[in-house]
């Protein structure tokens, strides 16, 4: 039985891979062809654990949260401060240079994948809810992981495009026409999902290792969620939950941080095969100049206190001719290294810091903030912060964030959209950047196929 299983699962894969590697939208999307897809891949847990775990694969390759090259990590560095490109890929350089138009290859990606993920969250609720087999703890964790993955996805999608479809649905005739949702709407959709996902899924990791959400991943999304939202109250409350969580130890030593087995990492993908590592490290290292690839901008490299340890162990100086260039060195395998050492890693404790002081700055409790942002400093090597105000307390916080988040799945760049200070700081450094630029174009091709999608959004 045990291997009439595993076949099952690598053909239900398969069929999925062929599946999503020929959807050229998301409102074109059709059930999956694979024969095992419909109600016998939900008779036993492991066929719709491999729908599940075919998900998270998806997300490590492409779209929004991938590390790749495409992926949203480096085009949203690109597109705020973080990066400077010195390659000629010009789809890659309307991001870095803020030429982007609707057309753009990889903006289309992030939309298209995302949307499938979502469609195989989607999936995946059906099946599980109509299941008479899958009872219990196990049919719990099915169901809030892909709630949480749906409103995972929607929330970088909607920070990144504004009105947005929110996706809850395989039926294609319902898709196709489906009409966008304003910011608040979509956030209300993420709340509520984030919500049940948080009563489904279990305290405990389902591995060994932290490759698929608990629930204190949950919180830690609702963290940020809620920030975002300006409820700083419950902002403050869940990052207190995640930190006082005994699941999460604090290390000192900086140079651990983004190793596999980091008691700090709350949620990481698998790179999928043993030996191979993140996606990160081979997006982003290079190691001779001039660079074919984005290098960390001049401005980043800058904005580093003397002394900072996260400079010397996080970032990689490379010199050819008296010049150099900087590259991101927070995973350091970009090669297989028989073991693996570094997974991508989505959620970190130090995060939860960084939002607790900023809510704790809105809850007028400045100490508490203050303490926070230490914690993120003395580790770094650095003193104290010397802000005692409220408006020093969130310029300081906005500093440590780029400093210790960048060039993680976005956050530098939605941390000066939604502060108000990209036109500020993009004005200076990017001469082609409009204040209209705040939100990316909706893909042309999208527009085209559902009018309701329109109008496109202002600027494009």
């Amino acid at each position: 039985m045990k291997t009439i299983n595993k076949i099952k699962i690598a053909i239900l894969i398969t069929g999925l891979l062929l599946n999503f590697a020929s959807c050229e939208s998301f409102i074109e999307v059709d059930p999956p062809k694979s024969q095992l897809i419909g109600a016998n891949t939900y008779e036993e847990v492991a066929t719709a654990t491999a729908v599940l775990s075919n998900i998270y694969v998806q997300i490590r390759e492409n779209g929004m949260l991938s590390g790749v090259s495409a992926g949203g990590t480096n085009l949203l560095g690109n597109y705020a401060d973080e990066l400077d490109f010195y390659g000629t890929t010009t789809s890659l350089m309307e991001f870095n240079n803020h030429t982007l138009i609707a057309s753009n290859t990889m903006l289309s990606g992030l939309w298209n994948n995302s949307y499938n993920q979502i469609y195989s969250a989607n999936a995946l609720l059906e099946g599980v809810t109509k299941s008479e087999t899958i009872t219990g703890e196990n049919r719990n964790r099915l169901l809030g992981e892909a709630l949480f993955i749906r409103a995972y996805l929607h929330f970088y999608l909607t920070n990144t495009f504004g009105a947005i479809p929110y996706i809850t649905t395989t039926d294609y005739n319902v898709n196709k026409s489906i009409g966008k949702l304003s910011p608040d709407q979509i956030y209300q959709h993420i709340i509520t999902d984030l919500t049940e996902a948080e009563n489904l899924i279990p305290d405990t990791y389902p591995t060994a290792e932290r490759v698929r959400p608990n629930k204190a991943t949950v919180k830690a999304l609702l963290s940020r969620v809620y920030l975002y939202a300006e409820n700083w109250e419950k902002a403050e409350s869940y990052a207190t939950a995640v930190i006082e969580n005994p699941l999460y130890v604090w290390i000192n030593d900086i140079s651990t941080v983004f190793l596999k087995d980091s008691p700090s990492i709350i949620w990481s993908l698998h790179p999928g095969i043993a030996g191979l590592n993140s996606k990160e490290a081979r997006t982003f290292i290079f190691t001779s100049g001039p660079p074919t690839r984005p290098a960390l901008s001049v401005s980043l490299m800058n904005s580093f206190e003397t002394a900072d340890l996260r400079k010397t162990n996080w970032t990689k100086t490379v010199t050819k001719s008296g010049v150099s260039w900087a590259c991101a060195y927070k995973y350091k395998k970009n090669t297989n290294t028989g073991t693996s050492v570094e997974y991508s890693i989505l959620f970190r404790l130090a995060e939860q810091y960084l939002i607790r002081a900023e809510a704790r700055v809105y809850n007028e409790n400045l100490t508490g903030a203050q303490n926070d942002i230490n914690k993120i400093r003395n580790r770094a090597g650095l003193a104290n912060t010397s802000a005692t105000t409220a408006a020093a307390l969130l310029d300081a916080i906005l500093k440590e964030r780029k400093i210790e988040l960048f060039l993680e799945q976005g956050h530098r760049w939605y941390d000066i959209k939604r502060t108000g200070k990209a036109d500020a700081i993009l004005s200076n450094l990017k001469p082609q950047w409009k204040s209209t630029q705040i939100l990316l174009p909706l893909p042309e091709k999208e527009l085209l196929l559902n009018k309701n999608l329109l109008p496109q959004n202002t600027g494009y």
